[in-house]
């Protein structure tokens, strides 16, 4: 890969926390076409073996997770891209659930600092080619992709992909996406490519119009996932004839595995028990993750919220308390309004995105520790990932 030679001379970082609040600091917006010209300029490898794009409103990281898991539980290697991060910005970049170390990381990021400075990349962008030069160095049968908002625009939306998948539609980013359902259903849809599959556990007839007609336009066929709802905790389900059973998850992720199923059944050939025992060992910081007497849970928008609560009320969790906090380009008003049955306080955490004068969740926790059996943090993938950190490291 030729970098520009012209820059002059550009710092060399020698710790990985210092290079990491350098393209953390990078919040440049540029479109899709001219991150395009990057990735041709330089010559990024955006046509590497079985990429697999996954896109929605909620779900995309539990699918992502899901279909890792069934991959390698049948001895392949997998990497996966995810955003944004929970534990540390290495998470987002996973090879067999593995996150980039350090030293790679440091490494990669001082080979790009020319093309950075000289293309002036954001922060996504970065991340973006770290994942492309770090998957193809590496040995993987796949490689799965996740979007990082919408879908048509979306940074990442530079692969060649031998399929994708929407796992729903619903309301988020409207600021970017749009205000219908509809707009938002385009956006997603952007990232179906010409003569491959893809999948989907969407069940609006409106939205699903929409899906067909772009794959129509694209010679493309849509695999509508059936989804089974007539179950109880645990969740028992049945998917391409099979029967399979989910514990300690929370009730959306019955449709989050179904999808993973279907897209590992056309990829490789599955045997039933490889695919509990992946199922089994399947897990996801921060959604619905008990750590103590706190669950942790990302629902983010007002699906997420409802699903959230369905969760609780088919595992008859009671006395909760829940803790919240969400940024403000969020229906913050009607998530909260459909909380109320339980207890709720709002609480803040260091994000300078956060417009809030509600007391910290440190103070909110500790006040409020013996007073309910359970609590509930939710309301932002941010939020939960700062209470995360916090509480890991009380244990």
């Amino acid at each position: 890969m030729a970098l520009s030679q012209s820059i002059g001379k550009l710092k060399t970082f020698k710790e990985i926390d210092e290079a990491l609040v350098y393209i953390e600091s990078k919040r440049a917006k540029r479109t899709l076409d001219q991150f395009k010209a990057t990735i041709k300029k330089y010559g990024f490898n955006v046509n590497q073996k079985n990429m697999i794009h996954i896109a929605g409103t909620n779900g995309k990281g539990s699918t992502t997770n899901y279909l890792k898991e069934i991959l390698m539980a049948h001895g392949y290697n997998v990497g996966t891209f995810t955003s944004p991060y929970l534990i540390c910005h290495n998470d987002r970049i996973c090879i067999n659930g593995k996150m980039i170390d350090d030293d790679r990381l440091l490494k990669i990021i001082n080979e790009l600092v020319p093309i950075i400075e000289n293309d002036q990349l954001s922060m996504f962008e970065i991340d973006t080619l770290i994942m492309l030069k770090y998957f193809n160095e590496s040995d993987l049968d796949f490689r799965i992709i996740e979007t990082g908002i919408g879908g048509l625009n979306d940074k990442t939306n530079v692969i060649t992909s031998r399929c994708s998948a929407i796992t729903n539609i619903g309301y988020d980013h409207q600021f970017m996406l749009g205000d219908t359902l509809e707009k938002i259903a385009v956006h997603k849809a952007g990232i179906i490519k010409d003569n491959q599959k893809c999948y989907t556990t969407e069940k609006n007839p409106g939205l699903l119009n929409i899906f067909e007609d772009v794959c129509n336009l694209k010679r493309s066929e849509l695999i509508k996932v059936a989804v089974q709802c007539d179950y109880q905790y645990p969740y028992v389900f049945t998917c391409l004839n099979q029967q399979y059973v989910l514990k300690n998850c929370g009730s959306y992720q019955v449709a989050n595995a179904s999808l993973a199923i279907t897209i590992a059944n056309d990829l490789i050939e599955l045997k039933p028990s490889l695919l509990q025992q992946a199922l089994n060992k399947a897990s996801w910081p921060g959604r619905f993750e008990k750590i103590d007497k706190v669950y942790l849970d990302g629902a983010h928008n007002v699906d997420g919220i409802k699903s959230l609560i369905k969760t609780l009320i088919d595992q008859n969790i009671d006395d909760v308390l829940i803790i919240f906090s969400a940024l403000q380009d969020k229906d913050t008003k009607i998530m909260k309004d459909l909380l109320c049955r339980y207890s709720i306080i709002e609480a803040s955490f260091d994000d300078e995105r956060l417009k809030s004068d509600a007391p910290d969740f440190k103070k909110v926790l500790k006040d409020n520790w013996n007073n309910h059996k359970n609590i509930v943090v939710t309301g932002s993938l941010h939020f939960i990932s700062a209470v995360r950190k916090y509480l890991v490291a009380k244990k």
